[in-house]
C-alpha cells in the first residue's frame, strides 16, 4: 500500500499535477501561446489511452513490476528532456514518449496492484493508493513553484525528472510484488457481511447489454463531462489566478490547497457512498461540481474566493476516480466490469485531452477564462442532472430486464 501511495505521488502528483506552474513560464519565455502550448497536455491523453488495453495485455505478460520499472525510468528521462526544448515540436515529441509510459505509473497499474492483493476492503485500498496523487501534487507544487521562482523552468524539469527516477525506482524494485502468493501470503480477504464493493451485485450485464441502456450513457456523459473540467482546472488554474494578479507564493498556496483536497476528497466520498447512500455521493459531487465556476468568477472580488474555490476544485475533481466504479459496478455489476471500466476510461480520456486546449484556445482569443468558467457551469448542472436521473427507476423491471433499484447489498439509496 505504501509503495502504491508514493508511486502515485509521483507518477500523478508531481508529474501531472505541477503542470500548470511551467505554462505561464514557457509561453512567457518562449512565446507560445497557451492553446498551443498545453496541446502538449492533450497529446499524453491520447497515446496514453491509445496504449492503454497494450498495456493490460504486458502486465499480465511480464507482470506489474517489470512494466513499472520500465515506465518510471523512462518518465524521469523525458521529464528531464522538455527542459531542453525550445521548439512547440520538441514538447510534442516528447509528449508522445511520455504518453507511451504514462500507464505504467498511472492509477490502471495501481489499480491491478490493488486487485491483486485485496479481495475484501478495495473501494479503502483503492482510495489510499488513489490519494497519493493529492499528496504528491500538494507537496511538489510549491517546491517546483519556488524551484521556477529562483531558478527557471527549465531545471524544475530536470529536479523533477532526477527526483522521479532516485524515488520510484527503488520503491518499485524493493516494494512492488505483483502477488501475495509470490511472498506465500494471501489476499486481504473480503468480509462477507460487510457491503459495498466486497459483495457480489444482483446486476450482471455484459458490455453489449449495458451499452443499451440509458443509465450506461447518462454515466458516460456525466463522468466525460467531469474529465472535461477537472483536466482543464488542473493545468489553468494557476495560471489564471496569476493573471488576476496574485503571486507566485499565494497560488501555489491556493493549488497546493487544490491538491490536498483532491486527497482527503477521495476519503471524504468513499466515506459518503458507503455510510449515507448513492444519492447522498451524487447530491454531494453535484453541489461541489456547480459551486467551483462560481467561486472561479469570483475570485477577482476578494482573495477570500480563490481559497473557497481550491476547496470545490479539490472535491469536485474526486469525482473522476471515486464513483466511477462504485456506479459502474452498481448499475451493471462484475459480469464485464473490466471491459465497461476501460471503455469509459477511454471516453473520459478523450475528455480530458479536449478540454486542456481549449480552455488555452479560449484564453488566446478572449484574453480571459470567463467563457471557460461559464461553460464549466453548464456542464456542471448537466453532471447533476445525470446523476439524479441515473437513480432515479423510470423504467420498469420487466422493460429493462434487472432491478437497479432493488439491490439494496451494493451501496443501497438511503
Amino acid at each position: 500500500m505504501a509503495a502504491s501511495i508514493f508511486l502515485t505521488a509521483i507518477g500523478l502528483g508531481m508529474y501531472s499535477s505541477t503542470n500548470s506552474m511551467f505554462v505561464k513560464p514557457i509561453c512567457d519565455s518562449l512565446g507560445f501561446a497557451r492553446g498551443e502550448f498545453t496541446l502538449y497536455r492533450t497529446i499524453i491523453t491520447l497515446v496514453g489511452a491509445f496504449f492503454m488495453p497494450f498495456y493490460g495485455k504486458l502486465i499480465q505478460k511480464m507482470g506489474v513490476k517489470k512494466v513499472m520499472l520500465v515506465c518510471a525510468l523512462m518518465l524521469g528521462i523525458v521529464t528531464m528532456g522538455y527542459s531542453f526544448s525550445t521548439k512547440l515540436w520538441h514538447f510534442y515529441l516528447l509528449a508522445a514518449i511520455n504518453g507511451i509510459f504514462l500507464n505504467g505509473v498511472s492509477f490502471m497499474s495501481v489499480g491491478v496492484l490493488v486487485s491483486a492483493w485485496f479481495d475484501g476492503k478495495r473501494g479503502i485500498a483503492s482510495g489510499l493508493a488513489y490519494s497519493g496523487s493529492g499528496i504528491g501534487g500538494a507537496v511538489m507544487i510549491p517546491v517546483i513553484s519556488q524551484v521556477i521562482e529562483r531558478t527557471s523552468w527549465r531545471f524544475a524539469y530536470q529536479l523533477m525528472g532526477i527526483i522521479g527516477i532516485l524515488i520510484l525506482l527503488p520503491i518499485v524494485f524493493f516494494g512492488v510484488k505483483d502477488k501475495p502468493s509470490n511472498l506465500g501470503l494471501e489476499p486481504y480477504p473480503a468480509d462477507s457481511k460487510m457491503g459495498g464493493l466486497n459483495k457480489s451485485t444482483k446486476t450482471e450485464l455484459s458490455f453489449a447489454e449495458a451499452f443499451r441502456t440509458k443509465s450506461f450513457w447518462l454515466l458516460i456523459v456525466a463522468f466525460f463531462s467531469v474529465n472535461l473540467f477537472a483536466a482543464g482546472t488542473n493545468t489553468h488554474s494557476a495560471p489564471y489566478l496569476s493573471d488576476l494578479g496574485y503571486s507566485t507564493a499565494y497560488v501555489s498556496s491556493v493549488i497546493a490547497l487544490f491538491m490536498l483536497f483532491l486527497t482527503i476528497g477521495k476519503v471524504i466520498l468513499g466515506f459518503i457512498y458507503d455510510n449515507w447512500g448513492i444519492f447522498a455521493g451524487n447530491t454531494i459531487i453535484s453541489i461541489f461540481c456547480i459551486g467551483f465556476p462560481i467561486f472561479a468568477l469570483l475570485s477577482p472580488i476578494s482573495p477570500v474566493f480563490p481559497w473557497i474555490y481550491a476547496v470545490f476544485i479539490g472535491m469536485a475533481s474526486c469525482a473522476t476516480s471515486v464513483p466511477v466504479s462504485i456506479l459502474l459496478l452498481r448499475h451493471f455489476g462484475q459480469k464485464d466490469f473490466p471491459t465497461i471500466f476501460s471503455f469509459t476510461s477511454m471516453i473520459c480520456s478523450f475528455g480530458s485531452s479536449i478540454s486542456v486546449p481549449a480552455m488555452g484556445t479560449i484564453y488566446d482569443i478572449t484574453g480571459n477564462y470567463w467563457l471557460a468558467w461559464i461553460i464549466f457551469l453548464v456542464l456542471s448542472f448537466m453532471i447533476s442532472i445525470c446523476l439524479l436521473f441515473v437513480e432515479l427507476p423510470k423504467e420498469s423491471k420487466s422493460k429493462r430486464n434487472y432491478a437497479i433499484y432493488k439491490n439494496e447489498d451494493l451501496y443501497p439509496l438511503k
